[in-house]
């Protein structure tokens, strides 16, 4: 059921109409940060992210209220962060992080039934998430677990893929110029003027232009995925036992399989810690790039999570100019940290800040 809710939040027509949608958050957001200034990317790009998310996996009673959005970050970050290995090894146990994600899901939970009742108290049939499910006659509990569940995955992942795009190409100044050009290619197509809003130019361009005319940020895209997004797939063999490369995996037993193996894989990608967009494609090697998942397993959130990705890097990167410097202020490449299961942050010590100062362009 909720693969195929989420297929359909994804389909054209719904996604299409997200586009100018998620636009207006990035510059509501953008127009906060000033002309100027600095940022750590995992908090402000991944702030962005979530309200994004929210916007397009929930309803417009939460999407709409800053201090609602402000406080369900709060809670999804306490969940990640109660993920601990005592929580892993002895989940029965009520350590206090094992309580803290209890009260944060219990929370979480009222503040999306509140959602629903409001919804359904008003009458008001909106062009949103909730209202598709609701549409659907998807039980309460149904609709809950929807958006709580999608929430955690959909905003954690994109926003760590968003916050190291925006590092990486603050760090490589030929692959930024190279989509800037390719955005503003596109918007020379439209039929707007630079004395426009850049989120209303963007919000013209249709759908199957972002998803099939914007190669540059493809390759991007693919590339940050590759070096910086620190997945592990797991998988439980119902049955029967069967051998993978000479080792038997029993009945019950899970498999556990670091995304690190072949994206990190100096054999498939020569100097694999390098940025590099522009890398041939691994062809002769099965499952050489698995960022979206592989085989029978894919991420069912791919086509939301790269449209998202495209608008917000067209928006800052059109609408500000920026480096990524140390604590200091001086320029430097920080590396993602895989040791980071979250966000692949590097350590305080190496941490690097996005340095902007607004385009000529209004937002």
């Amino acid at each position: 059921m909720i693969h195929k809710r989420l297929g359909a939040v994804q389909h054209s027509a719904p996604l299409n109409d997200l586009i100018p949608l998620i636009l207006d958050d990035s510059r509501r957001i953008m127009e906060t940060w000033g002309t100027s200034g600095r940022f750590d990317p995992f908090e402000s790009i991944y702030s962005l992210l979530f309200q994004t998310t929210l916007r397009s996996l929930s309803c417009t009673e939460i999407s709409e209220d800053p201090i609602i959005v402000g406080r369900l970050k709060a809670l999804y970050d306490t969940l990640d962060n109660g993920t601990t290995p005592a929580t892993v090894l002895v989940p029965w146990f009520p350590t206090p992080a094992m309580i803290k994600k209890l009260w944060a899901t219990k929370e979480i939970y009222e503040i999306v039934t509140k959602a629903i009742k409001e919804r359904e108290k008003s009458g008001i049939s909106r062009n949103d998430t909730l209202q598709m499910l609701l549409d659907c006659g998807d039980e309460k509990l149904v609709v809950v677990g929807f958006i709580m569940g999608l929430l955690i995955a959909g905003a954690r992942a994109t926003g760590t893929t968003a916050s190291w795009m925006m590092t990486f190409l603050g760090c490589h100044r030929d692959w930024r110029e190279k989509a800037v050009a390719e955005v503003e290619s596109l918007l020379a197509s439209t039929p707007t003027s630079t004395s426009d809003s850049l989120s209303s130019r963007l919000s013209t361009l249709p759908l199957d232009v972002w998803e099939s005319e914007t190669p540059v940020l493809d390759a991007i895209i693919k590339e940050t995925t590759r070096v910086a997004q620190p997945h592990t797939a797991m998988r439980r063999n119902l049955g029967p036992p069967l051998y993978i490369d000479g080792k038997i995996i029993p009945s019950g037993a899970y498999v556990v399989y670091p995304f690190s193996d072949v994206h990190l894989d100096p054999s498939l990608y020569p100097d694999p810690w390098k940025f590099n967009p522009g890398r041939e494609d691994v062809k002769d090697v099965p499952f050489a790039y698995v960022g979206w998942g592989g085989g029978k397993t894919l991420c069912l959130g791919t086509r939301l999570a790269k449209v998202e990705l495209k608008l917000i890097t067209a928006m800052f990167l059109l609408g500000f100019r920026h480096t990524v410097v140390d604590k200091h202020g001086r320029k430097t490449n920080p590396a993602p940290n895989w040791n980071d299961i979250l966000l692949c942050r590097p350590p305080p010590d190496q941490t690097g800040y996005v340095s902007y100062e607004r385009s000529d362009l209004p937002l």
